[in-house]
């Protein structure tokens, strides 16, 4: 048996043995990125992958300005370099010095057409989003009962507010378990609605780990939700399916603590300056009635009812005179005009016509006769007098010329 000293020496004979190898100074790989972090714009790090195995890799400098894309996770990328073993923190990595594009990873492919389809259909629409409640009673969180998730989650809701209850849903947040056990959290509170708000959260992770987020049912389960849901799965960078058709999304599972509930001490901030405006709205009306009842209290009315009756019995009777003074006015106005107009009347009344001493002739009938071409000689007339009626024959007539 070869004996070490320390994990030092072990670590360095690892290096040794591994730089010794030929097979692995220069090598090509085809894998998809899962993760990627370009560090000051100069040193990559990044890791690849296949459907069963990860390896971190890092690339300096020389490689990364040489790139003619700028690589993201979901890429299909062709690799050259070499394995080192990086002996300070005992990991092995791929030296890449070289990276070029191999089309798009599976998963990523995945991730295209899902987006594609559920855009369509309206999954997306914000429209859709219901609107988070202000202040919470419960709050029922789906995510993995061991971890730093929960924690982080809770302790910051917290901070700003005690007041209120949560309820975890224990599900798995990778693998394959994960989406029938987040739609299962899902249907648990819409069943039971003894929640306000849903959270969905999960720590960061490989691109590979997170992609159950991107699956069809926990899309649809969330979209068909009618209760508020939040999502915080990964980092700011990770983008899921799942953002897109929460009705609010956070970068972060600590964001979304922040989020689903108000300040406590904000809260009480805004409910004393509402105190105070109400305390200073009614004292500005008890002020102005009590204004008004100190004017009617020093009224004269009050203090000197006799004197007030008297000046208001003496305005009556003045305006009572006035009234008839306008009244008589009136009548004799009318009387004058009705006057003239007997006076006129009189003048155009027939019987006074002929009482000056003028007739009219008329027909058999009684007819005023107003032209003599209307008679002719032998005709029986009548002749209109003031006092009486004569008859008489025509015995001729003689047409007057006009001059």
């Amino acid at each position: 048996m070869f004996q070490f000293k320390n994990v030092t020496s072990l670590n360095i004979f690892i290096k040794a043995h591994i730089r010794q190898s030929k097979e692995l100074s220069d090598i090509e790989l085809t894998a998809e990125i899962s993760q990627y972090t370009l560090y000051r714009g100069k040193t990559a790090y990044f890791a690849v992958k296949d459907d069963k195995s990860v390896i971190n890799c890092v690339m300096f400098e020389d490689g990364v300005r040489l790139l003619d894309f700028v690589p993201d996770v979901g890429d299909k990328v062709k690799l050259q370099g070499r394995i080192d073993f990086y002996d300070a923190q005992g990991k092995v990595q791929f030296y890449v010095s070289s990276m070029t594009r191999a089309g798009a990873g599976d998963l990523y492919e995945q991730y295209l057409k899902l987006f594609a389809k559920l855009s369509n259909e309206g999954l997306f629409d914000p429209a859709h989003k219901k609107k988070i409640p202000l202040l919470p009673r419960r709050i029922g969180l789906i995510t993995s009962p061991s971890g730093k998730v929960k924690s982080d989650v809770i302790n910051t809701m917290r901070k700003k507010n005690t007041h209120f209850d949560i309820v975890l849903y224990p599900a798995s947040v990778q693998g394959t378990n994960c989406a029938p056990e987040v739609c299962e959290g899902i249907d648990y509170f819409m069943s039971t609605r003894i929640v306000d708000v849903i959270i969905i959260a999960r720590g960061g992770g490989s691109y590979d780990e997170l992609f159950c987020f991107n699956d069809e049912r926990i899309a649809r389960k969330v979209y068909d939700c009618d209760i508020p849901v939040i999502v915080a799965i990964g980092h700011d960078e990770d983008k899921f399916i799942l953002n897109y058709v929460a009705d609010c999304y956070c970068g972060m599972p600590a964001e979304a603590g922040n989020t689903v509930i108000c300040s406590y001490n904000d809260q009480m901030n805004d409910v004393n300056n509402l105190l105070m405006r109400l305390d200073m709205s009614m004292r500005m009306i008890l002020d102005s009635k009590r204004a008004r009842l100190d004017s009617l209290r020093n009224h004269k009315a009050l203090y000197s009812t006799r004197t007030y009756f008297d000046n208001q019995k003496v305005m009556v009777k003045q305006l009572t005179g006035q009234m008839g003074d306008c009244l008589n006015r009136k009548i004799s106005d009318d009387k004058k005009d009705l006057s003239s107009l007997i006076s006129r009347l009189e003048t155009l009344n027939p019987s006074n016509v002929l009482k000056r001493g003028y007739s009219y002739v008329s027909d058999k009938d009684g007819n005023a006769i107003e032209s003599i071409s209307k008679i002719n000689t032998g005709d029986k007339i009548s002749v209109v007098f003031a006092d009486g009626v004569a008859d008489a024959t025509v015995t001729d007539t003689n047409i007057t010329e006009d001059k």
